[in-house]
């Protein structure tokens, strides 16, 4: 009886890690077509085309500022009480 039991769950375990195998194969095979399909048919916008951003300049307004600082101040006089 032990010794059918873990035979079927050998076999079991097996099937899974197969499955699971077959599975990841499939799916990088897959992602390797898609990555050569859109290699060859590039899109229209590239980031070589899109215009630099710079992020050192972009700063919140005042009242905006002002707003999250009340909020903090709120959080903290409620977590406070």
């Amino acid at each position: 009886m032990t010794q059918d039991l873990f035979a079927v769950g050998l076999e079991l375990a097996a099937l899974g890690m197969g499955t699971v195998f077959a599975f990841l194969t499939l799916l990088v095979l897959v992602t390797k077509l898609m990555s050569g399909v859109v290699r060859r048919f590039p899109g229209s916008v590239s980031a070589e085309h899109l215009p630099p951003v710079n992020l050192a300049r972009s700063q919140p307004s005042g009242s905006v500022l002002a707003a999250i600082g009340a909020a903090v101040r709120r959080y903290r006089d409620d977590r406070a009480s």
